[in-house]
């Protein structure tokens, strides 16, 4: 009799946990169909009245679709199967999923939008986690979890934990501050120390730099803040480029500077990067063994086309020299022998 009440429970059990397989099944299937065709369907509705979702955005959403209708269809099995479900922790663990999942996918969607008028990635990652521990708190205390004593333990630990990430507190609010100032911004060419190039990147705890010659460096947020750094474009006028040259004693100074002017005059039309309202200007700088020296100065955009401009002047200045026949010296210098004796 025992024998038969037992393979009578294990029929209905088998049952039950046949039927929550096979539900668990269709319902994830479902999902998968609806991610597939359904999801696609709506995003090219809503793109023919105007509303187009962008690609990472939508594939974002299609991925948190799917692990909805898995939570689903897992829910569902649950509560069909031989398992006690009447146990509040289960539901409250299901809701405390699927919630946190719902801030996620917002914090997340936010954070993309925000993107592209907050040019760093480390603002639009604090607006991220500001949302997932805001709804999570929320979440926590939807379903019971008494807050006062993790924020007291928070509290409790919070000295040692400050003292081991000293370092990287003091990176990321450095680069918080960095952002918040507007001062240097991602693509701005500036120089510290040694080092010059343009900021590619400025995240939690580094800031990248592309040096000219295509390397990249990183330099820590906070000794970035506390350096003295050279940008090249806070002044919007433009950035001074200089072509030095030197001309033969006896040289008509005033017809050189001509020339030269017009030969950095026709460079500047030439080129949509140089500063077109900026009259390129000749300074006679001092009186050199072989030659006059003096400096041609114009002005460029910006720092990324500014060594190519001034060889585009350099190679002009030259072309002009030669054909006007101005005479550019080598290095002599004059022996006189005395034949007294």
């Amino acid at each position: 009799m025992i024998l038969s009440l037992l393979n009578q429970s294990f029929s209905k059990n088998f049952i039950y946990w046949t039927e929550s397989v096979i539900l668990f099944a269709v319902l994830f299937s479902v999902g998968f169909i609806f991610k597939k065709y359904v999801a696609k369907f709506v995003q090219n509705i809503l793109s023919k009245i105007g509303f187009v979702l962008d690609g990472e955005i939508a594939t974002i959403s299609r991925n948190y679709i799917s692990f909805w209708f898995f939570l689903i269809a897992l829910y569902a099995a649950f509560l069909i199967s031989p398992i006690n479900n009447t146990s509040a922790i289960i539901h409250k663990l299901f809701y405390g999923f699927f919630a946190f999942s719902v801030v996620v996918l917002i914090a997340s969607l936010l954070s993309k939008l925000l993107s592209k008028s907050i040019s760093e990635k480390i603002g639009t990652n604090i607006i991220k986690f500001g949302i997932i521990l805001l709804g999570l708190a929320l979440i926590l205390n939807q379903i019971g979890v008494k807050l006062t004593p993790i924020w007291a333990a928070l509290g409790l630990g919070s000295l040692p934990v400050a003292l081991a990430l000293q370092d990287t507190l003091a990176n990321f609010f450095a680069g918080v501050n960095i952002i918040a100032s507007k001062q240097i911004l991602r693509g701005d060419y500036i120089k510290i120390d040694e080092h010059e190039g343009t900021i590619i990147e400025i995240n939690w705890r580094t800031t990248l730099i592309k040096e000219m010659f295509n390397a990249v460096i990183s330099v820590p947020n906070s000794k970035l803040l506390s350096s003295v750094i050279t940008s090249f474009h806070l002044n919007k006028s433009g950035v001074s480029a200089l072509v030095k040259c030197g001309v033969a004693y006896g040289s008509d100074l005033e017809r050189v500077e001509k020339i030269a002017v017009l030969a950095t005059q026709e460079v500047i039309d030439k080129y949509d990067d140089c500063v077109k309202t900026f009259a390129p200007i000749v300074r006679f700088t001092d009186f050199a063994d072989s030659a006059i020296n003096f400096n041609v100065i114009f002005r460029v955009k910006n720092m990324h086309k500014k060594y190519f401009l001034q060889s585009e002047a350099f190679k002009n200045l030259y072309k002009k020299f030669n054909e006007e026949g101005i005479e550019i010296p080598y290095p002599q210098r004059v022996v006189t022998f005395n034949n007294k004796r």
